[in-house]
């Protein structure tokens, strides 16, 4: 009986060192292997955003959107997602993402921001709407052309009369009081642009390769209306960040492709040949007003005419990124080509605040989201 005991308890004492190294030693390891994957795990994903972080150029959201506005208060990038719908909101690096608004709008073509970002005009089909985000307001205008006018408590835009056939430029409050008939106009086909710290708009024709124009410039309450420049074919504009000067393109000869780049002071347009053949769209100022920075089509070889196959979308445009200093006509190639991992189209290039950062919507990829460290 004795040794029944001895060995019954040398097997329970077995039993119990088994049970405690099973639970204590063994899951330990266990434990200690799940928080090492754990780790492993975090650490990856730290260093892909690490790496993304340090990318020259970088795609940061995956989605088709349209034109941006960099809300400088929060951090954050706004814009419509064309895909599922609705306003969003994300940070600059695409980690943080979030709805704003839900409303949702068929066949969007064109977003474009007041200065405070609470309202924008949105283009739906041939008609614009001016949104307001508090209100959720929607006011019609059917037109072709639309912009702020005085620091975005008017609009400027085109109205062609469905009767006689007259088209004419016109201002008037956001609610469509006020209405004011500024000049009668031969082509209602215009690009406006809103000129910095002023209370007045810019437009002229689309550029088109086959037709000559020039800029004229509208003021608060379509009080009047001033030209610019000579006429050229193919021109289009962009207007500096204080509203002293502004790039011209244009081309040499009539359905040419032979693109020029100028700059122009505004108040004895005295230009000068920045010998850098690009569009003025696909160029953002830096805020001293003395640099900027291009995208620079590589294929432009390819072209025929000049923009018109860029704009009708029968030219898909290969881009390299350059910085020009407007004074001294020095230009820096920012992204190298082994830097980028795809081919990009670059439209709406916007600089965040501090120019640390340069966002763009890439054409070629249908409207993707791309962020340059500068």
């Amino acid at each position: 009986m004795k040794k029944v005991f001895i060995v019954s308890s040398i097997l329970f004492l077995l039993m119990c060192s088994f049970y405690f190294a099973y639970n204590f030693l063994l899951k330990e390891e266990q434990s200690d292997k799940k928080e090492n994957i754990i780790k492993a795990i975090e650490k990856n994903v730290i260093s892909q955003e690490s790496e993304k972080k340090l990318q020259k150029m970088a795609k940061i959201l995956d989605l088709e959107v349209a034109s941006i506005y960099l809300d400088e208060k929060e951090g954050k990038i706004r814009y419509y997602n064309l895909k599922s719908g609705g306003f969003w909101m994300m940070s600059f690096d695409g980690s943080f993402k979030k709805k704003i608004v839900s409303d949702e709008f068929i066949d969007l073509k064109e977003v474009n921001w007041n200065e405070n970002g609470d309202k924008a005009l949105l283009k739906i089909g041939d008609s614009y709407y001016i949104y307001n985000f508090e209100e959720r307001e929607k006011i019609i205008k059917k037109t072709k052309a639309l912009n702020w006018l005085n620091f975005g408590e008017e609009i400027v835009y085109a109205f062609t009369d469905p009767k006689s056939g007259k088209k004419t430029i016109n201002t008037a409050n956001q609610d469509g009081t006020n209405w004011n008939e500024v000049a009668e106009i031969k082509n209602d086909n215009l690009v406006m642009q809103v000129i910095p710290r002023s209370s007045k708009t810019a437009f002229w024709i689309r550029p088109d390769a086959l037709i000559e124009s020039d800029m004229t410039i509208v003021s608060a309450g379509g009080l009047g209306l001033e030209k610019k420049g000579d006429l050229k074919y193919g021109v289009d504009y962009l207007w500096s960040p204080e509203g002293q000067g502004f790039l011209r393109s244009y081309v040499s000869e009539k359905g040419g492709n032979n693109l020029i780049l100028e700059y122009c002071e505004s108040r004895d347009f005295k230009c000068t040949n920045l010998d850098f053949p690009t569009i003025a769209s696909k160029c953002a100022w830096f805020k001293d007003g003395k640099h900027l920075i291009c995208a620079q089509g590589k294929n432009l070889a390819d072209a025929k005419i000049m923009p018109n196959d860029y704009l009708d979308g029968k030219f898909v445009s290969d881009d390299l990124f350059w910085k020009i200093n407007i004074e001294s006509g020095k230009k820096e190639q920012i992204v190298q080509q082994k830097d980028m991992e795809e081919s990009v189209d670059a439209t709406n290039l916007l600089f965040s605040s501090k120019e640390d950062f340069l966002f763009f919507i890439n054409k070629k990829d249908g409207g993707k989201l791309f962020r340059i460290s500068i």
